[in-house]
């Protein structure tokens, strides 16, 4: 029997009011054989842009095209409440969510998801234990890892190239602007991280008056180098253009960037990652279903090719050695992955779920660190440096 692919996008009234501009342009199959139309829908709620296409090409349309099942899916922006709302609508409930690890915790705990059986992973080429440590919890499956590393200009250091975190503090033997997220969140982790704190200890540092004071010291031993940046595109634009030398990005902003720009590369050691993972609602009426799907998505293929597609780290070892070149660029992409092995020795993983219940204080603290660091003083208004366009520059400013 011949199985059409199909997909259509999710017929809520609330959800095409919130997610209609972000839709996936999923091609619809108008001429649909019967015995299809007959099969079980699940409905998906994940991503959109370059993550969600490619997640569309590696793993939803491979299992629609395998079992006939349809796909109903629908794009939603990542934020926690309204995702809520998506999985407690009991008239058409989500059978699949795809989350973030800190989206996935809290749901978790809340009691809004169903819990995940691991021996249900297991497959005829490998075993649950092939998934990288943390990958595997009570109700989720981790995919994906995506992370904040340091960009630099190999052009900008001629005596040598940077090859730990720790250079992003050493001013001296690499001098030259850094460019750090304008967020508590991520930068005072890489403050830490570069200051010698172990990966596994820097948010037990972080818990402490004496812990949060390092990170602030840390920074502004170099707050004359440092800019600060509100959007994700703006840090390797000042790489690549010369403005800044370091820059802390988003690792799939920083393989685009290098693929066109061969004097840039990446320094992965204190990358800080963050994790995509499936999980079934319990309001799912399709759970069996859903487990299937799952179990389809976290196959070492399904990974491997989303991993080829985006530069994402897949969770899997055997993932990792299927990945190979870009498909469009060539690239060996092992090099561009959060999860390879000689990138991943070092990763700090995210703790959202840290940030939520004490971040309040030190956001605030770095909101204030951030504002004077950005406002000009007397000390330093009569030398400020004029750039190219005729502007005043000052250390720590985030314009463009």
């Amino acid at each position: 029997m011949h199985h059409a692919t199909i997909y259509r996008i999710w017929n809520r009234p609330q959800a095409r009011r919130s997610v209609a501009a972000a839709a996936l342009a999923f091609a619809l199959t108008s001429h649909m054989p019967s015995e299809v139309l007959a099969q079980q829908t699940l409905n998906i709620a994940t991503w959109g842009g370059a993550y969600g296409r490619a997640q569309a090409v590696a793993v939803l349309e491979p299992f629609a095209k395998k079992t006939g099942t349809v796909l109903a899916t629908e794009i939603y922006s990542g934020d926690s409440s309204k995702l809520k709302t998506l999985i407690e609508d009991t008239n058409t409930p989500v059978d699949v969510v795809d989350v973030s690890a800190g989206a996935l915790k809290t749901l978790c705990a809340e009691g809004l998801l169903a819990p995940i059986d691991a021996d249900a992973l297991k497959t005829d080429e490998d075993a649950a234990d092939d998934f990288l440590p943390g990958a595997v919890s009570k109700c989720g499956v981790a995919t994906m890892a995506w992370s904040t590393a340091i960009a630099f200009n190999r052009q900008a250091f001629r005596s040598g190239a940077p090859a730990t975190i720790g250079a992003l503090l050493d001013t001296a033997r690499y001098p030259g602007k850094r460019a750090l997220p304008n967020s508590a969140q991520r930068t005072l982790e890489l403050a830490l991280l570069a200051d010698g704190v172990p990966p596994g200890n820097v948010y037990n540092v972080l818990a402490t008056p004496e812990g949060a004071d390092r990170a602030f010291a840390a920074l502004d031993k170099i707050k004359a180098s440092i800019l600060l940046w509100d959007k994700p595109a703006q840090p390797m634009t000042w790489v690549t253009g010369g403005r800044a030398v370091m820059a802390a990005g988003y690792s799939a902003r920083l393989f685009r960037a290098a693929i066109r720009d061969r004097n840039l590369d990446i320094l992965w050691d204190g990358q800080i990652y963050d994790l995509d993972a499936w999980a079934i609602p319990k309001t799912s009426r399709n759970k069996d279903e859903a487990m299937r799907f799952i179990r389809f998505a976290t196959a070492a293929e399904q990974l491997a090719a989303q991993a080829r597609l985006t530069s994402y780290g897949p969770m899997r070892t055997s993932a990792l050695a299927r990945v190979g070149k870009h498909p469009v660029v060539g690239v060996d992409m092992q090099r561009f992955l959060p999860t390879a092995p000689s990138n991943f020795r070092t990763a700090l993983p995210f703790d959202q779920a840290w940030w939520d219940r004490s971040g309040d204080v030190l956001s605030r603290r770095f909101a204030a660190w951030a504002a004077n660091l950005r406002a000009p003083t007397a000390a330093n208004a009569g030398q400020r440096k004029t750039n190219g366009a005729g502007a005043a520059e000052t250390p720590g400013t985030a314009a463009p």
